[in-house]
């Protein structure tokens, strides 16, 4: 029998904020968040590849934020800011924390527009500097949000030639040319804002890059190579998080693991184990047919069971890894890769469910000792208030029976499921020694001493 033991007595740490998202949810350009996404309460919304519901490219990216390079950076009638700033407010009332991506969205097609080093790197650093300056101290009839992540651009190390036939879509600059720009960009924001946090580079694989060129699988060059350039003392540059992306397999959770174990041990031989690690785009990718088209069938499984359990064993998983926060891309009604909402239904999907899971635990704050056998995934939390939750998810294709032995807990949790069954729908009372069967591709989750959350 599998047995499952949580200790509610001894906590092992803090729920850390893993349940981020890329972008938000919006039923129009112009209209409100939609509920169901104000009451996920994730902790960021990564501004990158954000468009509008029809595709309208006017936000965020700093060439649409600063249309005519050259144009004075210092004169504030250069600069729009008025449809980023209607993306960004609604998120900071909901008290979602906007994490801001300078650079540009990515570009599959065979022609590349915006993807190229900037004219001057050091024009483009005061513009970014200016942007920083307009959403935390109100320049440009601006605001004060206190907005604290700044990442500078993004995958700028590329995507693997059979991914993308039309080269890379997000750099063609060299890697010394990147090197350079994060250099420039991030002294300058951090000599004028030194309270703000600065990172990068969002890395596309971490094992694996181009450099100059050329894709190189393995413990890729082009890390090293930023690494050695902003450590060297001509080339110095702050770093105050580093970033990477990790999309998944159900069958290679493990790569979480293997990935911040690297950059862990590339950081610290820099002398950079103070930067905190983050996952800003990460999602699980599921074909498990044989087709021509993989791309479809991942988009079919982000939306259903199979998507929302892998995603939730991500969840667990990462909370074990040197991963310091995570955004789940993307949450975008129609976008392929948002996965959280049916469309045009707007029906919460299983995904969704998943990160709402992890958020109750998150609020509840402390993680418990947790002891879980091969192939489930579990995780607890205790809250000061008596508060107490815990998750099990089955992310394989048949049914696992295990037992519970929960300790530091008298009262019965109430448990609900989301499973191909859907909608959630209560799955059990349960108290210490109950054995359950946790449908294939299952999530539970089990509360008692706390109220079902308030939207």
């Amino acid at each position: 029998m599998n047995t499952i033991k949580i200790d509610f007595s001894k906590t092992v740490g803090i729920i850390k904020p893993l349940h981020g998202v890329n972008n938000a949810a919006r039923k129009t350009d112009y209209g409100p968040l939609l509920p169901e996404f104000v009451s996920l309460r994730p902790p960021f919304s990564r501004l990158h590849d954000t468009a509008g519901v029809c595709g309208g490219g006017h936000y965020v990216d700093v060439a649409n934020i600063f249309p005519e390079f050259g144009a004075d950076e210092n004169e504030e009638s250069s600069y729009d800011f008025l449809l980023t700033d209607r993306y960004v407010l609604p998120l900071c009332e909901a008290g979602i924390e906007p994490f801001f991506r300078f650079g540009t969205t990515i570009e599959h097609e065979p022609k590349k527009y915006r993807i190229f080093p900037p004219e001057s790197f050091e024009k483009w650093a005061s513009v970014c500097e200016h942007v920083v300056r307009h959403y935390n101290e109100g320049w440009a009839s601006g605001y004060r949000l206190g907005i604290r992540y700044w990442e500078i651009w993004n995958e700028p190390d590329g995507i693997a030639p059979d991914v993308e036939p039309y080269g890379p879509p997000n750099w063609l600059g060299t890697a010394e040319d990147y090197y350079r720009l994060y250099a420039v960009t991030a002294r300058k924001i951090k000599s004028a804002h030194p309270d703000v946090f600065v990172g990068g580079y969002s890395s596309c694989y971490i094992l694996g890059g181009f450099r100059n060129g050329h894709w190189e699988e393995g413990e890729t060059l082009f890390f090293d190579g930023f690494l050695e350039y902003i450590t060297a003392p001509d080339t110095r540059a702050p770093l105050d998080f580093f970033s990477w992306h990790c999309y998944l397999s159900p069958d290679n959770l493990g790569k979480l693991r293997r990935e911040s174990g690297f950059v862990d041990g590339r950081l610290a031989r820099y002398g950079l184990s103070g930067a905190k690690r983050f996952n800003t785009e990460w999602n699980v990718c599921i074909c498990d047919r044989d087709v021509p088209d993989r791309r479809y069938e991942y988009y079919v499984n982000f939306r259903n069971e199979k998507g929302g359990a892998c995603v939730l064993a991500a969840l667990i998983e990462m909370q074990g890894c040197g991963i310091d926060a995570a955004m789940y891309y993307d949450s975008q009604l129609w976008l392929e890769y948002g996965g959280l909402f049916d469309v045009p239904s707007l029906d919460p999907t299983p995904a969704y469910h998943a990160l709402r899971y992890f958020s109750e635990l998150y609020e509840a704050g402390n993680e418990c000792e947790t002891t879980r056998p091969e192939g489930v995934y579990a995780l607890a939390a205790a809250g000061e208030d008596r508060r107490r939750v815990f998750v099990l998810c089955n992310p394989t294709g048949k049914p696992i029976d295990v037992q519970t032995e929960l300790v530091g807990a008298d009262h019965t949790f109430d448990a609900f499921i989301v499973d191909s069954k859907l909608p959630e729908r209560f799955f059990a009372k349960v108290k210490s020694g109950d054995v359950l069967t946790l449908p294939p591709f299952s999530q539970v989750i089990a509360r008692c001493g706390i109220i079902t959350r308030n939207p």
